[in-house]
């Protein structure tokens, strides 16, 4: 029986770097949040007393160009989710924009409007609301892997059912961030 070995290997390895980490690879280490800002009840004006908290992000961002910022839009767990969807999306482009203006490309900028999906940790029962209305800034690598085969495609001689076959392949990764290859298979 002829096994068809060879490209489901490398279809098993294309999965398996698409399995690793598409805007850099993680190594287990938590998130960094580098700033929270929040803001007024149904608004996305930035308070200008958070300005200097943005602008201690920038000569980070400046040095690192493999650095990039998840910006991260939450609203209150009260009204409708369209309109806490709708004021979460201005409050991340309100900070997008803001390091627009500062010179920061926006392809080192993406945002989640995560709306009322992530609450923060609450004292005892109260309700502040306050803290609901709320963008985090966080640190994200650009940094990506790259695999690379040396053929896209291997063809192999018919192999008799039962019988084990090994074959090495050479994967290299030329890019900026760690490769991981999680389970081939080859049938």
């Amino acid at each position: 029986m002829l096994k068809k070995a060879g490209s489901i290997f490398v279809f098993a390895i294309c999965i398996g770097c698409f399995v690793t980490h598409a805007y850099g690879a993680k190594t287990g280490s938590t998130a960094v949040t580098l700033a929270i800002l929040y803001f007024k009840i149904d608004s996305a004006e930035i308070n200008p007393k958070f300005e200097n908290d943005l602008k201690k992000i920038l000569p980070a961002l400046e040095a690192d160009p493999a650095m990039g910022l998840s910006i991260e839009g939450y609203a209150r767990q009260q009204g409708t989710p369209h309109k806490n969807v709708e004021v979460s999306q201005k409050r991340v482009q309100a900070v997008q924009q803001w390091f627009s203006k500062q010179g920061i490309a926006t392809s080192r900028l993406k945002v989640k409007t995560l709306a009322d999906s992530n609450p923060p940790a609450r004292k005892s029962n109260t309700v502040d609301v306050v803290n609901d209305e709320r963008v985090e800034i966080v640190k994200i690598s650009l940094k990506q892997p790259l695999a690379v085969l040396p053929a896209a495609v291997h063809k192999f001689e018919p192999v008799v059912e039962g019988q084990d076959v090994v074959h090495a392949f050479i994967v290299q990764n030329k890019g900026s961030a760690p490769l991981k290859i999680q389970n081939v298979r080859t049938d």
